[in-house]
């Protein structure tokens, strides 16, 4: 007689991605491990699981990361035991700051094996504690339980996922698989459960009152985050329109991968640096549509205004505001409030102060073009100042942290649409870019160019694995490590900052079966851009070249800016 809880294992594995698929669920990201054996053959055998496999956990948690990222569609995550579960804890908090959907199933030892010394055996319960929206345990799979439990716990996982990661943990015994299921089990019906959020909006009277507050100003401006999508700039641009207020859009906003709107002023953050306090230019008012900002020159600019309204839109009512300016925070769906709130501003003529914005951005823009014409020795300002009119539309961009980031807040101002700009910029580290990078091309189907530091590399350079046959251009900026600190004040340390390196990135490139450019100028590196991924490209610039270059050209700005001012 056959034990009657024999088959179980596969059973609730079975059930567990089952539910997972018709909530939606498509890519399953596994590490291999034993202890995950009936959830990682049940996603194996399942038509509609999309599954990739990577023998690195923490990559392949930054990889399921920017699929969810490119595909805007929940990813699960299926790792053994012990510390493959910890090694997920990077991307999760990523996840968690940048609200992406991230499904953790992570196998674990039965009770009895709790507490008593088991190898590979530690309490993960609630290891993403801080971290994750929902958290929860299956318990070892027993015929007194029943399979309905399953469903209505991933229905209740799933309610939580799409605000950011949640995990469940599951537990086995052994013997973990065993013979196949008999059809009748494996084709019950599904125990799905339907839940149905409500979609948040504004109603009609409070879009009348912000809209008569916000007329009530002249001088406002529109910040614009990475939150706003393509589909939201005309409706922007429409507000920027009828308020007369200029748009700052951050590198990561769709306003700036679509070239140059109506009002937009990519050049914000130098403005603000040569125009210094100049009174005549501060705002009474702003409406922010997202979050964060890569920029802290207009972040610290706006905590020295003290505005009368500081008015944020956001799709949740978590606190996105560091220096504490926020008069009025909205939790509301940013698509509905950016079609509707335009129909309740009568508009006003064309104003001097958004003049005054576009006339400062025109120069700026014309002092920089002059700059860079008399300027060509190859630097990483200058590598993303020629690549305005010269990327690919269809391709989208990344950008790792670090210098890369802020170079192209500063100086990459797309003239015509391009795809989307992405960057891990929910904690901001530097770890698992690469990762991230093939997530996205997996995720978006896009071809992508990617830009990275040379220690972002380095810290990654294991997920080179992870580009095999994906349309990536990956620009790796080497300057011998750490540039950035060359900005900040490190005194008599700076040997402790600069974390110097010599590696021939070259020969990463035969190790994991990638083509490898190293472009001397800005010239020979656009048309590489063209070329078919994957492709490893290193730009050499000189250790604290971006720096002298960087206050040479504030300095021309500010003699520019003084004869407007």
């Amino acid at each position: 007689m056959k034990n009657d809880k024999e088959g179980l294992n596969d059973l609730w594995g079975h059930l567990l991605i089952k539910e997972l698929i018709h909530h939606g669920v498509r890519h399953f990201c596994i590490s291999p491990g034993a202890r995950a054996t009936p959830l990682i053959i049940a996603a194996a055998n399942h038509p509609l699981a999309e599954t990739f496999v990577h023998f690195d956990e923490r990559g392949m948690a930054f990889h399921a990361l920017g699929i969810a990222k490119g595909s805007n569609r929940p990813v699960a995550l299926i790792v053994t035991s012990g510390t493959a579960v910890g090694n997920l804890l990077p991307a999760i908090m990523e996840g968690h700051a940048d609200n992406l959907p991230l499904i953790v199933l992570s196998a674990d030892r039965p009770p009895e094996l709790q507490d008593c010394g088991a190898n590979q055996t530690a309490d993960q319960v609630k290891i993403f504690n801080n971290f994750v929206r929902w958290q929860g345990t299956l318990p070892c799979p027993d015929p007194k339980i029943p399979t309905d439990l399953i469903g209505t716990t991933v229905a209740q996982m799933m309610s939580d996922a799409f605000d950011g990661p949640v995990h469940l943990n599951c537990m086995f015994r052994k013997p973990l698989t065993s013979s196949p299921l008999p059809l009748s089990v494996t084709s019950r019906p599904s125990a799905k459960t339907l839940l149905f959020p409500g979609k948040t909006a504004l109603g009609d009277s409070s879009l009348e009152e912000l809209a008569d507050e916000l007329s009530g100003y002249e001088k406002g401006l529109i910040l614009v985050s990475g939150t706003a999508q393509f589909e939201h700039t005309d409706a922007i641009y429409t507000l920027s329109r009828y308020l007369q207020w200029p748009i700052f859009p951050d590198i990561f906003s769709s306003i700036r991968s679509q070239g140059r709107g109506y009002g937009v002023i990519p050049y914000y953050d130098l403005i603000l640096r040569s125009i210094g306090a100049h009174e005549d230019y501060s705002p009474d008012a702003i409406l922010q549509i997202g979050d964060r900002f890569v920029s802290a020159k207009l972040t610290d600019w706006i905590a020295s205004k003290k505005v009368k309204i500081h008015c944020q839109i956001s799709s949740h009512l978590r606190r996105k505001d560091p220096i504490h300016s926020v008069t009025h925070r909205f939790q509301t769906d940013l698509n509905d409030f950016l079609q509707r709130i335009p129909s309740f501003i009568s508009g006003r003529p064309p104003s001097e102060w958004f003049h005054a914005w576009k006339e400062l951005n025109q120069f700026t823009e014309k002092g920089v073009k002059s700059y860079f014409d008399t300027h060509q020795d190859f630097s990483e300002p200058l590598l993303f100042h020629s690549l305005k009119d010269q990327i690919p539309s269809k391709s989208a961009l990344f950008f790792s942290n670090s210098m890369s980031v802020r170079n192209g807040d500063l100086f990459l101002t797309p003239e015509t649409p391009i795809g989307p700009i992405y960057g891990n910029r929910g904690l901001s580290g530097i770890d698992g870019n690469i990762a991230t990078i093939a997530g996205l091309a997996r995720g978006s189907g896009r071809p992508l160019i990617a830009f990275l530091g040379d220690l972002a590399f380095l810290h990654d350079i294991n997920s080179l694995s992870l580009l095999q046959n994906l349309p990536v251009k990956l620009i790796v900026i080497n300057n011998g490590g750490g540039d950035i600190f060359n900005f900040l004040p490190t005194g008599n340390a700076k040997e402790f900052f600069i974390s110097p390196q010599k590696y021939l990135l070259k020969h990463a490139a035969p190790l994991f079966g990638l083509s490898y450019e190293n472009p001397q100028t800005s010239s020979d590196l656009i048309p590489l851009l063209k070329e078919d991924g994957p492709l490893l490209i290193e730009v050499n610039t000189a250790q604290g070249q971006s720096l002298s270059l960087y206050h040479d050209l504030l300095q021309n700005l500010q003699e520019i800016s003084s004869l407007l001012t």
